[in-house]
């Protein structure tokens, strides 16, 4: 089995730009004053603002970042449930 790497946050940056997107001018097209909850995204998990970066780069979520989503886009658990899950095996 091949694990795939999140995209390095440098990376997630650059191609935003490419796109005609920075961190900020995503904040102020969702109506946000700050873009810190978008830097805080290329980190941490942060699902609306890991969405919102996806749908600007026109990329499924999973490919940014899949050691927090599924293949099929849904979310992995964290915490308790994701040991827990991991240990069950599920959604392998």
């Amino acid at each position: 089995m091949v694990c795939k790497k999140d995209w390095h946050p440098a990376d997630i940056k650059a191609a935003l730009e490419k796109r005609g997107w920075t961190l900020i001018g995503l904040a102020a097209h969702y109506g946000i004053k700050s873009s810190s909850s978008f830097s805080f995204a290329l980190s941490n998990s942060y699902p609306l603002n890991e969405r919102r970066i996806a749908d600007a780069l026109g990329v499924p979520v999973q490919e940014i970042w899949p050691s927090r989503y599924f293949a099929d886009g849904t979310k992995r658990p964290r915490g308790l449930r994701g040991a827990r899950a991991s240990r069950l095996g599920a959604h392998a």
